[in-house]
């Protein structure tokens, strides 16, 4: 997947797993990644398929999970993903310091 640009090497760090397949899959990715590195937030991905495993019926797919916990499904817009990566970066703000 190309990214849009890389973030700084020091940047902020956000973990999440990726739960689905095919397209909707890649575009979730490419909308994740784009929207990050214009907020200056590296991500570190991890790419599930088993999405029933995870308690996610596959039709509900794509999902974003963060710590276990279901951020998004389905595939939102990249202004919403940026508006939840802001809030998440003022949460990882008030938790480092």
């Amino acid at each position: 997947m190309n990214s849009c640009r890389l973030p700084p090497s020091n940047a902020p760090r956000l973990a999440l797993t990726l739960v689905g397949s095919g397209e909707l899959l890649l575009r979730l990715e490419k909308r994740l990644s784009c929207a990050a590195a214009g907020l200056g937030l590296a991500l570190d991905v991890e790419i599930r398929k088993d999405a029933e495993t995870l308690g996610i019926p596959f039709e509900q797919t794509p999902a974003v999970l963060v710590d276990g916990q279901v951020a998004f499904l389905g595939l939102p817009r990249t202004e919403e993903i940026e508006d939840w990566l802001r809030a998440r970066i003022t949460a990882l703000g008030e938790n480092l310091g």
